[in-house]
């Protein structure tokens, strides 16, 4: 992609005080994954209407994030992602266009002095911030969700009291990545120290059955976007677990403890979980006994987002969790075996498959056969022998075997 690009009708550079920068700074579980797609996907188109979406690759919105951060994630080794941000960075600032568009959930989780950094590292430039925002009933399952699909064992009813009562100082992990990256009122105050409240745009995500293409519409009418000219209806988002399929992951969870983030992250949060198990069985909903809190809690956020007089596209109000949406609870805790059946012999099912064709490209390697580069053959040995392993337990757990 071609960094230096005069935009349509321009014949001089915009000027920098005129470029608008934005960062969109989650939250999580807010179709983010979904908006990143779609950008990434157009991106050469974007770049002819003088749009710069500056990430050379998928991951590195990712990658630069981490650097941004100077955190690490799930793995990875502190000063891993060095210079990412910087080329980012760079490249925002070398960019001849009106708009940058900068993107990753996990940037909302940023300390002052990281924030104050970055957004000096893009200067001279009109910054912007982007929150995308979701009703709090609707969160709180899908970050269980999400952290189960990440190894972790809590039950859902275990880490939704514990982030109720405790807050931040809920355990480690889940209160500093809940609060500190889901809650619009810890967030947004922390980049409005360097951001002027007025550059601030919450775009609320709207209830079930409102239109598919919503979303996209108004992160579109925020950045200035014409949403129609770009191609959003395909763009992939992250595929939800209903009930039975988190509860399955959860409790095999326990079983693969000692299994290295290399091998589990591809095998189980996105083969088994996205791609296998997908949400056949009932969603996900919030433990009725907190549907009194989380109204509570969603108001007082609300006022305080009006009070603040950040712009909203979309409606405050759809922060408001609806009690009805969550009436027919059941709890993934109190699953039986016999519940979860189905769940299972899909999982052992696709991933008897999946060993199946690691164990031809063994064969075809042992027999010196066409090269086939990655992954190489210890990690296909160790994810052939997980696969084979794990469904095996499954189906002997049900009396199949």
């Amino acid at each position: 992609m071609r960094l230096r690009r005069r935009t349509p009708g321009h014949d001089e550079r915009t000027s920098d005080h005129d470029k608008r920068v934005f960062f969109h700074v989650g939250a999580p579980k807010t179709g983010t994954t979904y908006l990143q797609n779609a950008l990434f996907a157009n991106r050469d188109e974007l770049t002819e209407q003088g749009v710069l979406y500056p990430y050379q690759d998928a991951g590195q919105s990712f990658r630069s994030m981490l650097d941004f951060r100077g955190a690490t994630w799930a793995g990875s080794r502190k000063g891993q992602f060095a210079g990412e941000w910087d080329g980012v960075a760079q490249r925002t600032r070398d960019w001849m266009g009106g708009t940058v568009i900068i993107s990753n959930e996990l940037l909302g989780g940023s300390s002052p002095d990281r924030i104050a950094a970055g957004v000096a590292s893009v200067q001279p430039a009109d910054v912007h911030v982007i929150f995308s925002a979701r009703d709090l009933a609707r969160q709180l399952v899908s970050d269980w969700q999400e952290h189960i699909k990440h190894k972790h064992t809590v039950t859902l009813e275990k880490f939704v009291d514990d982030l109720v009562e405790l807050g931040l100082d809920a355990p480690e992990p889940f209160g500093e990545l809940f609060w500190g990256m889901h809650d619009a009122a810890h967030v947004l105050p922390l980049w409005e120290t360097v951001v002027p409240a007025e550059n601030i745009h919450v775009v609320t995500v709207p209830h079930p059955g409102a239109p598919a293409d919503i979303l996209w519409r108004r992160f579109c009418s925020v950045t200035g976007l014409d949403p129609d000219r770009y191609e959003s209806r395909s763009a992939p988002a992250n595929r939800s677990m209903g009930v039975a399929e988190t509860e399955l992951v959860r409790r095999m969870n326990s079983q693969v403890r000692g299994m290295p983030v290399e091998i589990y992250d591809p095998l189980v949060r996105k083969l088994l979980a996205e791609d296998i198990l997908g949400g056949q069985s009932p969603k996900l909903m919030l433990p009725p006994h907190q549907m009194t809190w989380a109204c509570q809690r969603s108001s007082q956020l609300i006022e305080s987002l009006r009070k603040a007089g950040y712009a909203v596209e979309g409606d405050l109000d759809e922060l408001m969790p609806r009690p009805e949406d969550h009436a027919a609870y059941l709890s993934p805790t109190e699953q039986t075996d016999s519940d979860l059946g189905d769940a299972a012999v899909r999982a052992a099912t696709g991933l008897l498959r999946h060993a199946g064709r690691q164990r031809r490209r063994i064969l075809e390697l042992q027999r010196g056969g066409r090269e086939l580069p990655p992954p190489p053959p210890d990690r296909i040995h160790r994810s052939y022998r997980f696969g084979r392993r794990t469904a095996g337990k499954v189906l002997r757990r049900l009396h199949l075997r």
